[in-house]
Formats: C-alpha cells, sequence, structure tokens
C-alpha cells in the first residue's frame, strides 16, 4: 500500500468513528431509554399526527386521481376498463373509513384499512395489466388469421 491509500483509509476511519460516537456524545446527560413519555409536549404530538392526517389523506387522493387518469388514459385506446374501474371505485369508497380511522387515532382500524387498501391496490394494478394483455391478445389475434384447416401444395 501506499502512503496517500494509508492517509485515506485513516481518514475514513476517523469519519466513521465520528458518525458513531458524536450522535451520543450530544444527547443530553439521562436522556435515552428512561425517557418519561409524559415529557413530550402533547401539542407537538397533535400537531405531528395533525400533519401525517393531512398527508396520509393527500397521498391516498393522489393514488385516486393517478388511477382515474391510467383509466382515462386506456379508454382513449380503446381498452376495456370496467374492472378496473369498479375496483377503483371501491377503493375510493374507502376514503370515509381511512379519515375516521385517522380522526379517531385507532391504529387497529387503520392496519386494517391499510391492509385491504394494499390488496385492492394490488388487484387494480393486476385487473389494468390484463386489460392491456388482452386488448392487445385480440388484436394480434385479428392481425394474425389463424391457419388452421389450411391446406398446403
Amino acid at each position: 500500500m501506499n502512503r496517500q491509500t494509508i492517509v485515506k483509509g485513516v481518514f475514513l476511519a476517523f469519519c466513521l468513528v465520528g458518525m458513531l460516537v458524536l450522535p451520543a456524545a450530544a444527547a443530553p446527560v439521562g436522556q435515552g431509554t428512561n425517557v418519561n413519555a409524559n415529557a413530550i409536549d402533547k401539542g407537538l404530538k397533535d400537531d405531528l399526527w395533525n400533519n401525517h392526517v393531512t398527508e396520509r389523506m393527500q397521498e391516498f387522493n393522489l393514488h385516486i386521481q393517478h388511477a382515474t387518469d391510467v383509466i382515462v388514459i386506456l379508454n382513449k385506446y380503446g381498452i376495456d376498463t370496467t374492472q378496473m374501474q369498479n375496483t377503483l371505485n371501491f377503493i375510493s369508497a374507502k376514503g370515509t373509513e381511512l379519515q375516521t380511522a385517522l380522526n379517531n387515532k385507532d391504529k387497529d382500524a387503520l392496519k386494517t384499512i391499510n391492509n385491504d387498501l394494499k390488496e385492492l391496490w394490488k388487484q387494480y394494478l393486476q385487473e389494468m395489466r390484463d386489460s392491456i394483455k388482452d386488448h392487445y391478445g385480440k388484436l394480434k389475434a385479428a392481425n394474425n388469421p389463424s391457419t388452421t384447416g389450411s391446406t398446403s401444395p
């Protein structure tokens, strides 16, 4: 090893040690795993939760809008989106349940709704893929007539 490589290695070691030691050294004495849970400001917790509720609902609505836009685009190209639209309607209806669970801070209900939404979005995506495959499979079949029953010279 040359001298430059050794110097780089030592510098890297100091950086890694600094990244590990400095955060622990900066923590106030007596703080750590024995932090009194009541010491956290209730207003702070409420503000953070309210921010979470707002962002979560915006994310939900953004996903609904994106899925709606995809359906519009697929319809433009003559692709059947009936199943996708039905699933999207069911997903959209879950919005009020989600809002209620968030407002009530009901973590069990949130887990259930999030799992339901996860499965419904998977279903929507599979239906989208299937609709596109079916559409282009039919087009391919229409453009390539079957040669069964033809005779060869």
